[in-house]
């Protein structure tokens, strides 16, 4: 072979290599769905950020959560003691616990990534002195589109019934919603795509979100809490249309977010709260798009906004009714994307737009990248879920911290595991003591 054709050659097998590369790539042909697919498992989300790849594959295996290693600030570890678990693995190590002595009154529960011998998700009921009196086992395993391991769940989005039943929402791909009974018996599930919250209104239904994250027209489900049925759909491309002159839902965002919108709660008004809300309507939901840092009011039946507002906070979580005619907002601030540090919860009042930080995250070393939760307790504090972090902690009115709940998993490595949601409850709360009904 003289000069000419071995060029000729090379000439030829590099265009082949060309066409064949722009062929996959523009027609997704094989190998292609498989590269993306590993270059999304390398890249991880923003829950997973600092794992490695021999990490990923250790959890993606089932064998150790490492994709759910949290960092906690030092706040959380002062006044602490060890907590044992009954059921949890022994890979764990014990959360840390602080309660005043002043605030032991009522029952606390705890839901995350407890890691429990039947079960990674989970949840504690704690009495008033900080023990252990029931565990809840919540898993997808069972559901039909269960085709991921826990591992690589997150539950995000759940109610406790006065009964000890508890609807959960296992979201991501492979997850959907279930209802067990106090005794972590299944009652009804739910399989699909359902993703952030599971809220409840005072008439025996839960709201949430259908579909993917990265739905542009996310749809509001409203679902029985007694069998699991979807009775009503509000697709948002219907309330777009029904509000014209209203322009919020095309804001400038950030183009490589795949999650143009990512709504992540919906917050029905209930009977309890309206009249506090003169502009408002018992039954009106109050929603959360992050992408948008926009927090707005539906009316569910007439699809009309009766009131927004824009960038108060920032990637936000958890938008509450509160007592008084109050908004409160869980602000996550996520670094890349804030000037702030930390995460904060502000509080809005939707007639007058006056706004404060009622609770400033640099003070306590609280930041949450995503996810996240808060409440008013019946006590007159605050309980704070700071998910990323796998750390709750509640306030009192002088901002004093009363509670606090570490998700200690490795101590030697610092790490922490999700918290997904802590409240605080009266005692009167339980209809009977179902903890000791249980196996």
């Amino acid at each position: 072979m003289n000069w000419f054709e071995k060029l000729a050659a090379v000439f030829l097998f590099a265009t082949i290599f060309l066409v064949c590369g722009y062929s996959i790539r523009h027609f997704e042909f094989p190998p292609y769905p498989q590269i993306v697919e590993f270059r999304e498992f390398l890249a991880g989300d923003e829950m997973d950020a600092d794992t490695s790849m021999t990490q990923k594959f250790w959890n993606d295996l089932g064998m150790h959560p490492f994709r759910l290693f949290q960092k906690y600030p030092d706040k959380a570890t002062e006044g602490a003691t060890r907590l044992s678990i009954p059921s949890a693995k022994e890979r764990r190590a014990d959360p840390l616990i602080y309660i005043s002595a002043d605030h032991g009154a009522g029952y606390r529960a705890v839901f995350g990534a407890v890691d429990l011998t039947d079960s990674l998700w989970g949840g504690l009921l704690l009495d008033s002195e900080g023990e252990i009196v029931h565990t809840w086992s919540l898993s997808t395993a069972h559901m039909p589109t269960a085709t991921e391991g826990e591992e690589l769940l997150n539950m995000y989005g759940l109610h406790l019934f006065p009964d000890g039943a508890v609807i959960f929402n296992q979201q991501e791909e492979s997850g959907g919603i279930v209802k067990v009974d106090a005794c972590s018996n299944v009652v009804w599930s739910l399989p699909g795509n359902f993703h952030h919250t599971v809220s409840a209104t005072d008439d025996g239904f839960v709201w949430t979100y259908e579909g993917l994250q990265s739905d542009f027209d996310h749809k509001l489900a409203k679902v029985s809490i007694d069998t699991g049925e979807i009775v009503t759909v509000i697709n948002m491309a219907d309330v777009r249309k029904a509000n014209p002159f209203i322009q919020i839902f095309d804001l400038q965002v950030n183009k490589t977010d795949p999650h143009i919108s990512h709504g992540n709660d919906i917050e029905p008004l209930n009977a309890e709260l309206a009249d506090d809300f003169e502009q408002f309507s018992k039954g009106d939901l109050l929603l959360s798009y992050r992408s948008h840092n926009l927090v707005f009011v539906l009316d569910p039946l007439t699809l009309e906004i009766k009131w927004w507002r824009v960038g108060e906070w920032g990637r936000q979580h958890d938008p509450d009714w509160e007592a008084g005619g109050i908004i409160s907002v869980f602000s996550n601030n996520k670094k890349n994307q804030s000037l702030r540090e930390f995460s904060d919860i502000i509080s809005i009042n939707p007639v007058t737009y006056a706004a404060e930080v009622i609770v400033d995250g640099e003070e306590y070393g609280f930041y949450a990248h995503s996810n996240g939760d808060h409440e008013l307790t019946p006590y007159g504090t605050r309980m704070v879920s700071s998910t990323t972090q796998g750390w709750a902690f509640e306030l009192d009115a002088q901002g004093e911290i009363v509670f606090s709940f570490l998700n200690l998993y490795d101590a030697e490595q610092a790490r922490s595991l999700n918290i997904s949601e802590a409240v605080r409850l009266p005692e009167s709360y339980f209809a009977t003591d179902f903890w000791n009904q249980c196996d």
